[in-house]
Formats: structure tokens, C-alpha cells, sequence
């Protein structure tokens, strides 16, 4: 905000100068031009002396013409009385300009100093103050400049933003994609699904209401999903969050082959050597392994391009491997629980509460044993390949929220380090929140 502040100074002193400059001009004036100043007084007096001298004339004129009868005695008191007052005027004509402009000087130097003041307090209850610190504390966010209360306090801003200027889409888009990272998935949702109305020509924000879906579903594939997958790479073949949702979808249906290509084109559309580079190597890699060991020819012809909606399967319990972490989870004798109930087992990173990887069962499929591994990432930046330790958690989310909340049942939080991923492990859900 120093930046601003100075502007706005620069943009004031000028003005304040132009106001005071002739108040200024005015009391140095005397000074330098004394001289001057007495000549003005010497002439000031010769004219009142003759302006006297004439009114004694015209006296004498309208006293001969009473003397003549020419004029009665109430005209010629009239027309003293007229002579007299013009005389007044006459002589104190420059007194009453000098002290008019002596009254100038002050009002002068009283707006110098009211016009910026009032001119900044003006900007802070018409300007966009607000707008630009909310901005400059979005840039230091995303350095990493800042700490959870402020980051709450950027979220709280931008949700107020979004409730007072429901116009501004680039806003709420910034806040769709701060609720998504903060795993409120059901706000977000809300968020992408707004803009997507107003927006509905937006492949790359329709791609991430998908990826948002994805997320909120447990990372299922669901008809929705699905759809709005296809709207995005309809206008966008390239996308690379549709390519990848479309891959994963792939691979749940074991079409292993339409998960490589997928994976492969969304990958040519990344910044190789980044993080989400990373992740679709491992997943192109995986979906390699797969087709060996399904005996696939990787001459075949590859499937259509479309994304297919089908009944999502279960998670895979393949052996687990250097990127993967095989959960055994149960669930404890004691809760009673619908059996539609949902349960989330994901692993998450140290840093943050975003999961990297996530399957959604529900009550009545546990126990059972599940495997967390890039085809269950959230995005293809952030995956279990991406950290050297991860806290792994299963949650029964009473309220069927994404999100924990209170009542619902979890077990104990297991920290693994990169060396222990192969090692499976086990997780009782006894404990309320």
C-alpha cells in the first residue's frame, strides 16, 4: 500500500501548490516591492483628494440652482445626500478590496489543506481500498507469505466479495480454487458451478468444476462427472484436468490402453519436469504395467476418444508398490452406522490438508483393503509420488460430508515415511470427532 500512498501524494502536491501558491506570492509582495507599495498610497490620496474637491463643486452647483429656485429644498437635499454616498463608495472602494482579498488568502490556505484530505477520505469510502490490499494479500499468498489466520482471513474476504459484487467472476474464481485446495469441496462446487452458468463457453473453469465433482465424490467417476468432462474436451480436446479425469475414468473401467493415451496427451500439455509431469508419468507408467500384465497388445487400435459413463468399480488390490500404500480398514463393532454411509481413506501430505490420494467406500463395504496410489491422486500436481511422508486417515463421514465434521468417526492417523509405503498397513474407525 506504500506504492499507493505515494501516488496519491504525488497527485495532491501539486495541486496543494497551485492553491497556496498565490497566498504565498501575495505576502511577499510588500516586501519585495516597497517602493512601489508608497507610489500606489501617494496616488490612492491624490485620487480621493480630487474625488473631494469635484463633490465640493457639484455642492456649489446645486446650491445656486436652490438659491435660482430652479430646485426645491427637498430635491436639493436628494440630490446631496446621492453625491455624498457615491463619495463613500469612491473612497473606500480599495480598503474594501484590500480586505477582501486579505479574507481570499486565508480561504486559500484553508483549501490547500481541506481538498487533499478530503480527497483521500473520499477514496477510502468510494475507492477501491479494500479491493487492492484483498489483492495484495492474494499475491503474498500464493508466495507463501503468509500464515492460516491470514489465509482464513483472505478466504472470509473473498466469500464477502463474492456475496457483495455477484458480477465479479474473477473473484470467486479465485475463491472456487482457494476452497478446493482447502478441501471444502462442497463450496467450491458451488463456486465453479456459478461461474459455469454465467460462463458456460469457459472450458478450463468447466474443467475444474469436474475435477472439484471428482473430489466430491469420493474420486468416482459419477454422471456428472462424466458429462462435464466430455462438454470440456468437445470445446478443448487438449485440457489437460479433462484428460486426466477422462484417463482415470479409463482406468476404473480397465480400458488400460485409453488410460495411457489419455494420460500421455494430457502430459504433452505440461511443463515437463514439474510435479504434474511427475504424476502422469507414473500413471502413463502404471497403465503400461497394466496392459503387460492383462497380455494387451499395445498394437491394438485405442478406444474412442469419448469419455464413456459406466459403474465405477471398486478400488484394485493390487500389491502395493514404491508409490503405493495398501490400507486395510475396519470398522469398530460399537458404531451403527447406515450402511450407505460414506467412509474416505486417503493419504495426505504433512504440509497440508489437501488429500493426495483418496478411495470412498461406505459402511457396508468395510471391512475391506484398498490401495492409494496415483490413479486415486486428486490432481495430477499433487500425488503420494510427490512427498517423502504422508499421514494416512479413514474417516466415516456421518453427514456424508467430504470435509470432516463433528460426529463423525475416524480412526488413528498413521504417519509413514517414503521407505515404509510397501508396508500395509491397518485402521479401526472407533474414535468421534
Amino acid at each position: 500500500m506504500i506504492e499507493l500512498w505515494l501516488m496519491l501524494g504525488a497527485l495532491l502536491l501539486p495541486l496543494a501548490v497551485c492553491i497556496a501558491w498565490p497566498m504565498l506570492r501575495r505576502s511577499r509582495k510588500p516586501v519585495a516591492n516597497s517602493e512601489g507599495g508608497a507610489a500606489d498610497n501617494a496616488a490612492e490620496s491624490i485620487a480621493r483628494s480630487t474625488q473631494a474637491a469635484l463633490f465640493r463643486e457639484h455642492e456649489a452647483e446645486l446650491e445656486a440652482s436652490r438659491a435660482s429656485g430652479a430646485i426645491s429644498e427637498k430635491e436639493f437635499k436628494t440630490l446631496r445626500a446621492e453625491m455624498a454616498r457615491k463619495l463613500m463608495v469612491e473612497e473606500h472602494a480599495s480598503y474594501r478590496l484590500s480586505g477582501v482579498r486579505g479574507g481570499g488568502r486565508g480561504l486559500l490556505f484553508v483549501l490547500a489543506f481541506a481538498i487533499p484530505f478530503c480527497a483521500v477520505g473520499l477514496y477510502l469510502s468510494w475507492g477501491a481500498h479494500g479491493d487492492v490490499a484483498l489483492y495484495r494479500d492474494i499475491v503474498s499468498s500464493q508466495s507463501g507469505a503468509t500464515d492460516s489466520v491470514a489465509e482464513a482471513s483472505i478466504t472470509q474476504r473473498l466469500r464477502e466479495r463474492a456475496e457483495s459484487h455477484p458480477d465479479d467472476l474473477s473473484s470467486r474464481y479465485v475463491l472456487a480454487q482457494r476452497l478446493l485446495v482447502s478441501n471444502d469441496l462442497s463450496g467450491a462446487v458451488k463456486q465453479y458451478r456459478y461461474i459455469v452458468a454465467r460462463q458456460p463457453q469457459a472450458t478450463h473453469i468447466r474443467a475444474e468444476l469436474a475435477q472439484a465433482l471428482f473430489f466430491a465424490s469420493g474420486s468416482k467417476m459419477t454422471d456428472e462427472v462424466t458429462d462435464q468432462v466430455n462438454q470440456v474436451l468437445e470445446g478443448d480436446p487438449n485440457n489437460g484436468t479433462a484428460l486426466g479425469l477422462a484417463g482415470i475414468a479409463a482406468f476404473e473401467r480397465e480400458e488400460f490402453r485409453a488410460a495411457r493415451d489419455y494420460w500421455r496427451k494430457a502430459l504433452a500439455q505440461t511443463t515437463s519436469g514439474s510435479g504434474a509431469a511427475q504424476a502422469l508419468s507414473a500413471g502413463v507408467a502404471r497403465a503400461e504395467r497394466a496392459m503387460a500384465e492383462a497380455g494387451m497388445d499395445d498394437d491394438a487400435d485405442a478406444p474412442a476418444s469419448a469419455v464413456v459413463a459406466s459403474s465405477p468399480q471398486q478400488p484394485s488390490s493390487d500389491a502395493a508398490g514404491a508409490d503405493s500404500i495398501r490400507v486395510q480398514v475396519s470398522l469398530s463393532p460399537a458404531i451403527d452406522a447406515a450402511p450407505d454411509t460414506p467412509v474416505f481413506i486417503y493419504a495426505r501430505g504433512t504440509d497440508s490438508p489437501m488429500p493426495l490420494a483418496i478411495v470412498r467406500l461406505t459402511a457396508a463395504d468395510l471391512p475391506a483393503e484398498v490401495v492409494l496410489d496415483e490413479s486415486r491422486a486428486m490432481m495430477p500436481g499433487r500425488s503420494i509420488e510427490t512427498v517423502d511422508q504422508v499421514q494416512v486417515l479413514a474417516r466415516l463421514a456421518v453427514k456424508g460430508n467430504a470435509r470432516p465434521a463433528p460426529g463423525d468417526w475416524q480412526g488413528d492417523v498413521v504417519t509413514l515415511k517414503r521407505a515404509e509405503f510397501a508396508q500395509p498397513i491397518a485402521i479401526t474407525i472407533d474414535t468421534e470427532l
